[in-house]
């Protein structure tokens, strides 16, 4: 039988043991102390090459890491931009460049595998908030982005407006054209979504044929100009689908985001009077 928590069955790991041993633990606790915090990516590398410039009192260092997931990618010390002769120099090659070169290999490695773990975590977070279908966030990377903002609206008075969105007639659509034109019509959807947007608004789909956006500093009939705006993506773009809203706003209705949603959703409904 497991036990409830993983760490119980976790060993303990002696830092000073591995220090003596020569595998730089200060590059792990700092990995720690930044998981700790929810600080992974591009902070963490950041940090990394601070800590490392500090131990060994460098005028600059560059990391490039690799990956097919993310491409390459080069960091620099400060976050100062790479001159071009340095990336001729660098070229694509992973690895730790430092000015003076005092680094051990080791240590460069362990700072180098340091960094690519923390932007494949940043990555795989990232990818776990989304929707694979529409590269828009899922229900549950919304339902925190909406928890987010009623906590804004409820200290700050900062106001939101929630939009539900149901697609009209899409059951119907996709017993008739199949699987495959009812995905293509929900990436296209999400496309139009996206377009529609203004910076700092949040577009996500919660259900299969459902979608949400939290509309930031906007209240009741703004609402319209977003729709009005989706539709004319819709047309331009040549998708045939046509869409039902609903919409509550805060902080002037609720502050809840679970009685922001069932308002939204029974305003929804009531719209399409019965139509799937």
């Amino acid at each position: 039988m497991l036990d409830a928590d993983p760490r119980a069955n976790a060993p303990e790991v002696d830092l000073d043991e591995v220090d003596r041993h020569g595998y730089e633990p200060w590059v792990f606790r700092t990995l720690l102390a930044e998981l700790a915090v929810g600080e992974l990516g591009i902070n963490f590398v950041y940090t990394l090459l601070e800590r490392l410039a500090e131990r060994h009192e460098l005028d600059d260092a560059v990391v490039v890491l690799s990956d097919d997931a993310f491409g390459t990618q080069t960091f620099r010390l400060g976050a100062r931009v790479e001159p071009v002769d340095m990336m001729t120099q660098l070229g694509t090659d992973p690895g730790l460049y430092c000015t003076p070169d005092v680094v051990s290999e080791s240590e460069a490695e362990a700072v180098r595998a340091a960094c690519q773990l923390a932007l494949s975590l940043q990555l795989a977070r990232f990818r776990a908030g989304q929707d694979p279908l529409t590269n828009i966030a899922n229900r549950r990377n919304f339902d925190q982005s909406l928890s987010v903002a009623s906590g804004r609206a409820a200290r700050y008075g900062w106001p939101f407006t929630l939009v539900l969105i149901d697609l009209d007639g899409f059951k119907l659509i996709n017993d008739e054209s199949g699987h495959e034109f009812g995905d293509y019509l929900l990436r296209q959807f999400g496309f139009a979504l996206r377009r529609s947007m203004r910076s700092g608004d949040t577009p996500a789909r919660v259900g299969g044929d459902e979608f949400a956006v939290i509309l930031n500093n906007a209240e009741g009939n703004e609402a319209l100009g977003f729709t009005d705006r989706l539709r004319q993506q819709l047309k331009a773009g040549g998708v045939p689908i046509d869409f039902t809203v609903g919409t509550s706003s805060a902080p002037r209705e609720s502050t809840d985001p679970g009685e922001l949603f069932r308002l939204a959703d029974a305003r929804l409904y009531q719209r399409k009077g019965g139509r799937d």
